[in-house]
């Protein structure tokens, strides 16, 4: 069939391949060796490309939005043209990375590392004033989150574009971009499918734990329920503070809990050192320290509700205690 022959729509046509440019997808880069390349292949092959391709115009060409997989195997099944469906010009970033997670999104088989990455892109493209990186962003998110009122319209806008696309809460995006702070090793067995999403989460949860890494290295060699890996991830904190009243070597270890007020003073202080300090700390390194202060505020708040109004700090009496 020649190329931009018109079909029955004026939407549709079928382009010459070398009239399409390809740049970067939200998809990770393509496997062509692979098993389901190949199959797509064989496919194309036999029954043609069934669903078009969706392009933009773009300086006398087209500008490939969807499709990189069909683009691709029909390239090199050596393929004159292609099914295209076009859309009307596309010239702003976000506008194409919208396109783009949209489209991923509708056909259910976007990979959590993939998906992470187009909702941080779209996040940069549609603020490039603020040059946010991936915990700026993680921070706005949080923000959200947390106190939508103190987020600025802009943001809320952008946030409310990527929770309709997406079909995720606010948590869920901030979850799955934090999949981002994993090494490219656990993003790639995530990517394959070799680690489930639900537990990348907990691990992008607990990046401070000292056995991070053997802990992966032994849930990679034997496959363990989620609440099992939180516990092995979760061990090394509660290692440190034994319940209260439990007796070790025959010796209770109640304590009465440190007053409020003493780590009330810890962040005075801070809050004087960092004046001190003022100029002498890179954004990233800030931005840090202010992320690990929102999910304390929001782990208080929580304590918050389950506190009783008044509490008895007298030391246990003659009560049987446990023993480990």
């Amino acid at each position: 069939m020649s190329a931009q022959k018109k079909t029955e729509s004026p939407e549709f046509l079928y382009l010459s391949l070398g009239s399409i440019i390809v740049e970067e997808q939200i998809r990770s880069k393509i496997d062509t060796t692979s098993e389901p390349f190949k199959a797509l292949m064989e496919s194309i092959n036999n029954r043609g490309v069934l669903e078009p391709v969706l392009v933009t115009p773009r300086d006398g060409k087209y500008l490939l939005l969807c499709g990189e997989r069909r683009y691709l195997a029909a390239q090199k099944l050596s393929h004159e043209s292609i099914p295209a469906r076009i859309v009307n010009t596309v010239t702003q970033k976000d506008e194409i990375l919208a396109i783009q997670i949209i489209e991923n999104l509708q056909r259910e088989d976007l990979n959590p590392i993939d998906q992470a990455k187009g909702i941080l892109a779209y996040i940069q493209a549609k603020h490039p004033d603020k040059g946010y990186n991936l915990d700026e962003a993680m921070s706005e998110l949080m923000n959200y989150n947390l106190k939508p009122e103190s987020v600025s319209k802009e943001v809320t806008d952008t946030v409310s574009v990527i929770a309709e696309i997406s079909g995720k809460s606010t948590r869920t995006l901030l979850r799955t971009i934090s999949l981002l702070k994993l090494v490219p090793k656990i993003q790639d067995v995530i990517s394959a499918g070799k680690l489930s999403v639900s537990q990348g989460y907990l691990f992008a949860a607990n990046l401070g734990n000292p056995d991070f890494f053997t802990i992966f290295d032994e849930i990679m060699e034997t496959p363990v329920t989620n609440a099992k890996l939180e516990k092995m991830l979760t061990a090394y904190k509660k290692a440190k503070h034994l319940p209260s009243g439990v007796l070790v070597g025959g010796k209770s270890t109640y304590q009465k809990p440190i007053p409020i007020k003493k780590k009330v003073v810890v962040l005075q202080n801070a809050k004087s050192y960092f004046e001190k300090k003022t100029g002498m700390y890179a954004k990233s390194d800030i931005q840090t320290f202010i992320n690990e202060l929102r999910i304390l505020a929001s782990f208080m708040e929580e304590q918050l509700q389950k506190a009783p109004e008044t509490v008895n700090l007298k030391k246990p009496g003659n009560k049987p205690m446990p023993q480990i």
